[in-house]
């Protein structure tokens, strides 16, 4: 999963005003490091997708509702993602885990027995900056009999503003 930094600029209307947000998202990569194919354990790491929101309008106040989608790669499927390497027809498999949902939950958009990470984040005169960061978990299967090689798979990260 590469690293991804986007900003989003928000106009959300409230009861009685219009509050202006902006809010970066960044995603710490997924990087597993050597695979060991004879190895009895699943190749586990941690990363996580971070939103951070700011009022561009000190005296306004918003609540923010999201959902973060992760797509599901070059599979094509969140029951089983995998990873290629260049030159190679081996495949290996591996997944993606939203930990806040139980960690047995495909993160992914909502299809083929994933979900979103869903929520929303609370701006106001008091904590005018609000970060959240949403931790994920990537598994790689034990004993997969691929070849040596450096295996990676690109994963779209979408934000949906609700």
């Amino acid at each position: 999963m590469r690293r991804a930094a986007v900003a989003a600029f928000l106009a959300l209307a409230g009861p009685d005003a219009i509050a202006q947000v902006a809010c970066d998202l960044a995603v710490t990569p997924l990087a597993f490091g050597i695979y060991d194919t004879l190895g009895a354990l699943d190749n586990r790491v941690n990363g996580d997708v971070s939103i951070d929101c700011r009022l561009l309008n000190p005296n306004a106040a918003q609540r923010i509702s999201y959902s973060i989608a992760i797509g599901a790669g070059n599979s094509g499927s969140f029951a089983r993602r995998t990873m290629r390497s260049l030159g190679r027809a081996d495949l290996l498999a591996y997944n993606v885990y939203l930990n806040s949902v139980s960690p047995a939950t495909v993160w992914g958009d909502g299809t083929g027995g994933s979900v979103p990470a869903t929520g929303s984040i609370t701006v106001n005169k008091n904590t005018p900056r609000r970060p959240v960061s949403l931790p994920m978990i990537g598994v790689i299967p034990a004993r997969q009999p691929v070849g040596a090689g450096v295996y990676g798979d690109t994963l779209t990260v979408t934000i949906t503003w609700n």
